[in-house]
């Protein structure tokens, strides 16, 4: 990725500019703290900041703060200054390095060097560490959130304080007759019925809803801000969507069909664990039913649930 290298001082611009470009990437002039301010904001790439300390030492507040907050593109801050002994408040204030006045050219080219060196192997770290992020939270076949990520995405929105007073529903999703028809096209073909059908997840709910893989042909949704009667709606979309479009597995046409439980927080609800077992008893009666169903829990804690409703694929379980 090309290095920005901002040069925050006049006089130097013209001196330094062209000398400067073999060893970054791109250079930009800045003559005052607001337009300094604009370029790191409006950056998509690692920087250095070249200044004056004597004469703007308030950058070394804004830079400090431009760190934190664009943290997926480092910054290095290489001051000048007149004394040599400035050095230990120098890196106390977190400037990374300093050349004294009057500027050697060789010298300064080295530490750009450095310094591009530096802000590229944090690059690298920062994007390693994006990718074990997401391989530690994702289902490596379908893309989706894995188990152990969608449980916690759950336990999480169940333990925030504006939760409460607000419903919170999970659709618990297993394919039909599955095992069939791994069996009869193969694993490989399985796994392309996943992928679809978990592609047709992810576009049927909302940016601000998860969707994961809960294990084998098990998938999990979290929704946020959601009763149960809208829980039940998107249900019953993705169990028509599913029902009416039929898969490309090898050379066939595939139908495949899903059952689903939902079960909605109440606040007693403060384990995902439990309310997803809610969900799942739910899911076991449509699947008892025979399947392509969609059943919902009762919101209350009961023992006992019985079907209400009326419709072949429509359900509730209540005391």
């Amino acid at each position: 990725m090309m290095t920005l290298l901002t040069i925050v001082d006049e006089s130097l611009c013209a001196l330094l500019g062209e000398m400067l470009l073999p060893q970054v990437g791109k250079v930009v002039t800045a003559t005052d703290v607001g337009e300094i301010q604009r370029i790191l904001i409006e950056r998509e790439s690692p920087s250095i900041v070249l200044f004056d300390l004597n004469r703007q030492a308030e950058l070394v507040e804004i830079c400090r703060e431009d760190r934190q907050e664009k943290i997926g593109f480092p910054l290095y801050m290489l001051a000048l200054v007149n004394d040599d002994q400035l050095g230990d408040f120098i890196f106390a204030e977190g400037i990374d390095d300093y050349l004294r006045i009057p500027v050697c050219e060789h010298e300064l080219g080295v530490r750009l060097r450095v310094a591009t060196r530096i802000l590229d192997l944090e690059m690298e770290l920062t994007n390693t560490q994006k990718e074990l992020r997401y391989t530690a939270c994702h289902d490596p076949m379908t893309g989706l959130l894995n188990h152990n990520e969608i449980i916690d995405v759950l336990q999480r929105r169940l333990d925030l304080p504006e939760t409460r007073g607000r419903s919170v529903s999970i659709v618990m999703m297993d394919l039909d007759s599955f095992k069939h028809t791994n069996d009869t096209y193969g694993h490989p073909s399985g796994d392309n019925v996943l992928c679809q059908t978990s592609q047709k997840l992810l576009d049927l709910t909302r940016p601000v809803d998860s969707v994961g893989r809960y294990g084998g042909d098990e998938f999990l949704i979290v929704l946020n801000n959601c009763n149960s009667e809208d829980a039940f709606q998107l249900a019953e979309r993705i169990r028509t969507a599913v029902e009416e479009d039929l898969l490309a597995v090898l050379d066939d046409e595939v139908n495949i069909t899903v059952s689903v439980g939902i079960a909605t927080a109440c606040q007693e609800d403060s384990n995902a664990l439990d309310l997803i077992g809610k969900a799942d008893t739910a899911l076991y009666e449509a699947k008892k039913d025979g399947g392509n169903k969609v059943r919902v829990a009762e919101e209350k804690p009961s023992a006992n649930l019985k079907l209400m409703g009326e419709g072949e694929n429509a359900g509730r379980f209540t005391d």
